[in-house]
């Protein structure tokens, strides 16, 4: 996002350089879980991307939080899409 000359973050680049930055410490206290963050804030951590979905939209409404799978590696953030046939 670009605002008057400067370079800001939406909330979901946010979520997602808060969780890469403190991955370890994350999945120490949340692995497996589904986590419900809004920027840099862990909000909640749900059995599933549904029940963390359905409290996102309770709290924020629509597109204002993010979820992530609280795993470790990389596949926690990175998925890879092949086009070849």
């Amino acid at each position: 996002m670009y605002i008057f000359g400067m370079e800001t973050k939406s909330i979901h680049e946010i979520a997602l350089d808060y969780f890469i930055e403190h991955q370890n410490e994350l999945v120490e206290k949340y692995n497996g879980k589904c986590l419900l963050m809004r920027g840099a804030e862990v909000v909640g951590a749900f059995d599933s991307m549904n029940d963390a979905d359905i409290e996102g939209v309770r709290l924020f409404g629509d597109g204002n939080f993010s979820l992530q799978n609280c795993i470790p590696g990389e596949k926690a953030y990175t998925v890879w899409i092949n086009i070849f046939q």
